[in-house]
């Protein structure tokens, strides 16, 4: 039985640092790649980095690597994979690369080092392609002037939402045929709703950064406790900003209405929402919304700012269930949606939905990987007929 190896470039530690939730997502991963062919093996290895040796793999499904300390450096990276790929006696089919920069680059010197032709993937996770991406920060705008080159490189690119693949062929002129929408999957539990009679509590889940529109949070709290003094915040997340971010928000309103659970695990969120009346995200850019979703989904509704995750999901909604937070109405008007969404009723429609096709993403990863190892090799076949 022919057996071929699909890795994981991460130069930069995002799967190892992530915690058991990725780790848990990456096996599911392997999982649907063993059951994908059975005249074929395939299997799943995931390249990693971390500064800390201690670190345990206990799967059997998933061959987890740590290549070195987290880099930037994609030339040494490589060049340390390649070490270990013929240290281990490898068969690369094909290499996934988890972002358009550090990732591929890796992709792209590890061919060379290997002297061989490996199909690359390259795993697109955020809405690059949105011209409001590119004006968050200096950072992003080099980023974008380097990207063209790497996503049109690749054999294949995956993305997350319809929306951010539209806005990635109209940014970068790639072709629609090479882009496949497979959103990330989520662990549902499928546990009774909370009850319509939710508690008059924001919850704000993420990364407290100054990128994903902190400070336009704390004006929304203002304008709200100008008509409601006692309703609360329960914010679950950690970030550069977040003594800064928690000390603006004592300033708007009391300390005793603000609950700050630092950084939890996605069991812990599960048992949260219960604690949650409605879901708050500011980030101007968002290309799917995971915790988004995962609101919806345990019967919280959810009021964001416009971007490609926030419309997709907008159009799946019931309706009433997800708002846009327009930061351009009045005050009196933020506060009649506030009102509205704290009354909806979330039914199970879009979460019963919404578990059906969350279940389906890992094969369809699974296949699209698989899918993409056969064509190249007809491709070599066909380019080695005409020489």
């Amino acid at each position: 039985m022919t057996e071929k190896t699909i890795i994981v470039l991460d130069p930069r530690g995002v799967i190892s640092l992530g915690g058991n939730d990725v780790i848990k997502r990456h096996i599911l991963y392997a999982q649907a790649l063993t059951k994908s062919k059975p005249t074929k093996k395939f299997n799943l290895s995931v390249f990693s980095t971390l500064n800390c040796a201690s670190f345990e793999n206990k799967t059997d499904v998933l061959d987890l690597n740590l290549i070195s300390k987290p880099t930037f450096n994609s030339y040494k990276y490589a060049k340390y994979c390649s070490n270990t790929i013929k240290e281990k006696g490898i068969d690369v089919g094909l290499l996934v690369a988890g972002d358009p920069w550090e990732s591929y680059w890796s992709a792209y010197f590890l061919n060379k080092f290997m002297k061989r032709q490996i199909p690359i993937q390259i795993q697109v996770h955020g809405d690059i392609g949105n011209p409001l991406w590119r004006k968050i920060n200096f950072r992003n705008r080099v980023r974008f002037l380097f990207v063209r080159i790497s996503l049109n490189r690749c054999q294949i690119i995956r993305c997350v939402s319809k929306k951010q693949k539209l806005n990635l062929i109209t940014a970068f002129g790639i072709d629609s045929k090479k882009i496949k929408v497979i959103p990330v999957p989520i662990e549902i539990v499928n546990k009774p709703l909370v009850p319509i009679q939710r508690p008059r509590t924001i919850g704000l889940v993420g990364r407290i950064h100054e990128d994903r529109g902190i400070w336009g949070f704390v004006e929304v709290v203002k304008n709200l406790n100008k008509y409601d003094s006692n309703f609360k915040l329960l914010i679950a997340g950690d970030g550069p900003a977040r003594d800064k971010f928690i000390q603006k928000l004592e300033k708007v309103i009391t300390k005793n209405r603000i609950k700050y659970l630092g950084q939890i695990s996605q069991g812990k969120l599960r048992n949260t929402w219960k604690s949650v009346g409605l879901l708050v995200s500011m980030a101007p850019v968002e290309s799917y919304g995971r915790v988004l979703r995962e609101s919806l989904s345990a019967g919280v509704p959810v009021w964001a700012t416009a971007s490609s995750g926030v419309q997709d999901l907008f159009d799946s909604a019931e309706p009433g269930t997800v708002k846009i937070l327009d930061l351009e109405k009045d005050e009196s008007e933020l506060y009649k949606d506030f009102e509205s969404l704290l009354k909806v009723k979330v039914g199970p429609k879009f979460r019963d939905k919404f578990i059906k096709e969350n279940n389906s993403y890992s094969d369809k990863l699974a296949k699209s990987w698989i899918d993409t190892i056969e064509n190249f090799n007809k491709y070599l076949l066909l380019k080695r007929s005409r020489i």
